[in-house]
């Protein structure tokens, strides 16, 4: 695999003897957006020079963000933002609607996530938000992506569960107190994009959709309309 763009690889903490893993961990999708440092827990160089690299992405993606939408006002809104607005893309057969979600970035801001903080999470695969859409007339929606907050920890156990990752073990060969486990990692889960979501997970919006007499359509949380999608 290769580093999603914008970015083209090569962090600076990525080589010897920083031992950075934050490229290795958005190369394999892992949206960690947070270094959760435990008290009793040893500290590793390592993650200090991730806390860094973690800032940067972020930073990055916000201002690409910018230059992405900047003819459309509104920008960002409580919600689910992708990098840029062809990220949602939609088709318009037999007199209905699908829209999906394209692989890339997407910001999340929402009050119901991290607190109101925005962090950005990595779509690896292009996923259904709608199918089919016809709708009765009025607003339905919203519809977004579905979120679940989880805490990854550091495991020397042979197999990782779930909540577990054993990369996140100190690397750097050399004496180390107390094992080599350290900083637990924060992570957004993408559980699925739609409108409905279980417990412990959260509907970040992204479009609602509208049907007025015999016309459908969707339209971003911003009131912006998606391009190219009605009936």
């Amino acid at each position: 695999m290769t580093i999603p763009t914008p970015f083209t690889g090569g962090f600076p903490f990525n080589q010897d003897p920083f031992r950075s893993r934050v490229e290795s961990q958005i190369d394999a999708y892992k949206n960690y957006y947070a270094v959760a440092f435990k008290p009793g827990f040893p500290l590793q160089a390592s993650e200090l020079n991730e806390m860094q690299e973690i800032f940067y992405v972020q930073n990055t993606l916000n201002s690409k963000l910018v230059s992405s939408w900047y003819s459309i006002p509104y920008v960002p809104w409580d919600g689910c933002i992708p990098y840029n607005s062809s990220l949602i893309y939609g088709v318009t057969t037999s007199n209905s609607i699908t829209a999906t979600a394209q692989i890339g970035w997407y910001l999340i801001q929402h009050t119901k996530t991290n607190g109101g903080l925005g962090v950005w999470v990595y779509n690896d695969t292009s996923k259904t938000i709608i199918s089919g859409f016809t709708g009765a007339t009025g607003t339905t929606g919203p519809y977004g992506i579905v979120i679940k907050p989880v805490t990854i920890s550091c495991t020397t156990n042979s197999t990782a569960g779930v909540t577990q990752d054993r990369t996140l073990q100190d690397s750097s060969n050399l004496n180390i107190i107390n094992g080599p486990c350290g900083a637990d990692r924060l992570k957004l889960n993408i559980v699925k994009f739609g409108s409905t979501a279980a417990s412990g997970e959260y509907v970040v919006p992204i479009f609602n959709a509208t049907k007025t007499g015999f016309t459908a359509f969707l339209t971003f949380i911003n009131g912006t309309s998606i391009a190219g999608v009605s009936v």
